[in-house]
């Protein structure tokens, strides 16, 4: 954020600049107009004909400061938002899986839509008024220490009582500002489980359950929006009384001077011109510090996500080693690994090797721990001790993109954008044509459905894939995977999902793909895995049972017994 303010501070210097000219013509129209009356209540003549003339090239001039004014202030704002919105995405990209693991889907949501907001706010109007305020008063200030010094005396010691009250107000303030961010976190986290869940809510009739949560939290934002909104009329009120007092008195005194022959008539109608000028802005000074802690609290949630470190990108192995037919393309060693909010174990001491083009599968009871598998493999997360080497090579010296780009997943759990049927398939690879997104849907089995759809490939899925069935959202994903033609394929059990027809076609589709490759399997039904070389059952944390089909089924173990439930 403050990378961001410093590049375009250029135009931050270019508005401050504006304003001093600015407040300096308006200084200038005003002594004008000061000498005018002083001279005509001497007795001698006014001129209206000569005094109107530099008043009007004074408006003309200040009227063009003020557009480049405007917008030199509007152009530093709009950059500045850009510029964090967008380092703010990016850098929420590349964060650990465990940051989403930690902070709910609302938190998230709540910062990057309402907080940047706040922020937004604070670049767009508090900025740039609080500084055309700073400058308003310091040009003032000098004008008026030059006419009569006491007068600035007097001013300056009315406002103490203000800032002291501004103070305690703003404090208030900015507490039930944080107070009513939780309860948005929590509103929007509700909000999206309801309607994310909205199957489940139905069938098990949760509407009602869903509401009453959603009503509390609701019932308890009001209730804090309701109390700052008091705060902030009584600071409004206070405002107003507060910068009234000091007037009262500047004026008596400047009519006091005037009496004394201190300063003439026209120097103080002069001042109680400027004094309009420098009064609100000292008021809107202090309020405007009030408005900045309440945007504190943004702010610091915005940061959190900042200060969040991002994922590593790993070592300099940037591309795959030559021969990898000949090498192990997965080899783990005593790795061991726990969630980082969780302090029970998910492996001990695991230890397994995958030979390049074979096909493994991974077997095991329910939260043992096999798509933790895949996510260690794929650098989701980090292991917490032990040694994995992908190819041949230490994970650690590999580039994480390098990396990721040796996997293609198709799980049961299928992700698609909300975008067309071209756009998500073409995923899998940057840049793809049209021909090599057509042969990868035809290796999918699922051209020939979209060919008959009404918009073809630019047929729009719908969010997470919904005006598809899961069959074809499952062809899809597979598409995605043969044009990302990685060397390792992993399997999470992709066919689960489907009726009868849909998981012959993804059968063939998986054979396909699958030919050539590495292929890493998570199996559910046992009987799908019949053909693979090499079988590890994971119970405990640990590789319990390994081998063939039928050599485990003869040990009489656990994958005996999980094949005999079917």
């Amino acid at each position: 954020m403050v990378k961001a303010s410093i590049r375009n501070g250029y135009m931050l210097f270019l508005f401050l600049i504006a304003s001093v000219i600015l407040n300096e013509i308006i200084i200038l129209g005003n002594d004008l107009i000061a000498e005018a009356t002083d001279t005509m209540l001497s007795g001698q003549p006014v001129y209206f004909s000569k005094l109107m003339t530099p008043l009007l090239w004074i408006v003309l001039l200040g009227t063009v400061i003020s557009y480049f004014k405007n917008i030199f202030g509007n152009h530093y704002s709009a950059m500045v938002q850009k510029e964090i919105r967008t380092s703010l995405s990016r850098h929420l990209t590349k964060l650990p899986f465990s940051y989403f693991d930690k902070n709910g889907t609302g938190s998230i949501m709540t910062r990057l839509i309402s907080d940047m907001e706040e922020l937004g706010k604070f670049f767009s109007e508090i900025l740039p008024n609080l500084l055309v305020n700073i400058v308003t008063v310091v040009t003032a200030t000098i004008y008026l220490i030059q006419m009569d010094v006491f007068l600035i005396i007097v001013l300056f010691i009315s406002y103490p009582i203000m800032l002291v009250v501004a103070d305690k107000l703003s404090k208030k303030l900015a507490e039930l500002a944080k107070k009513l961010r939780t309860h948005m976190d929590e509103r929007t986290e509700k909000a999206y489980d309801a309607i994310q869940g909205i199957t489940v809510g139905r069938s098990y009739n949760l509407y009602e359950l869903h509401k009453q949560k959603i009503d509390t939290i609701v019932d308890n934002m009001v209730k804090q929006a309701s109390k700052s909104t008091r705060i902030s009329s009584l600071g409004w009120v206070l405002k107003n009384v507060i910068t009234t007092i000091p007037v009262i008195f500047c004026y008596l005194f400047a009519l006091y001077e005037t009496m004394h022959g201190r300063i003439t008539i026209g120097e103080m109608l002069a001042f109680t011109v400027i004094l309009n000028r420098i009064l609100f802005p000292i008021g809107d000074i202090v309020f405007c510090v009030n408005d900045i802690r309440e945007i504190g609290v943004s702010l610091k949630r915005i940061q959190e996500i900042y200060n969040q470190k991002e994922e590593r990108k790993g070592g300099m192995i940037q591309k795959l080693p030559q021969n990898i037919g000949k090498i192990p393309a997965i080899e783990w060693n005593n790795i061991n690994f726990s969630y980082s909010n969780s302090d029970h174990p998910v492996f001990h001491d695991i230890s397994f090797s995958i030979e390049s083009g074979e096909q493994t599968a991974f077997v095991g009871g329910s939260g043992e721990g096999k798509t933790t598998i895949f996510k260690l493999l794929c650098g989701f997360y980090e292991k917490n001790s032990g040694q994995y080497k992908l190819f041949g090579h230490f994970f650690e010296d590999w580039d994480l993109e390098a990396a990721r780009s040796c996997f293609s997943e198709v799980s049961q759990n299928i992700f698609l954008f909300p975008e067309t049927i071209r756009q998500n398939v073409a995923c899998g690879k940057e840049n793809a044509t049209d021909e090599e997104i057509i042969e990868a849907c035809k290796n999918a089995n699922i051209h020939q459905f979209i060919i008959q759809l009404p918009d073809g490939y630019n047929t729009l899925v719908g969010e997470r894939g919904v005006f598809l069935s899961g069959g074809q959202r499952q062809r899809i994903s597979i598409a995605r995977a043969f044009l990302k033609d990685a060397p390792i394929l992993l399997l999470d059990e992709p066919t689960a999902s489907v009726n009868l027809e849909a998981e012959q076609k993804l059968q063939e589709a998986i054979e396909r793909i699958a030919a050539g490759r590495t292929v890493i399997t998570i199996a559910h039904r046992l009987s799908t895995i019949k053909n693979a070389k090499q079988i590890y059952v994971v119970s405990g944390g640990k590789i319990a049972e390994s081998g063939r089909h039928q050599e485990l089924l003869e040990k009489q173990g656990i994958y005996a017994k999980m094949y005999a439930k079917g």
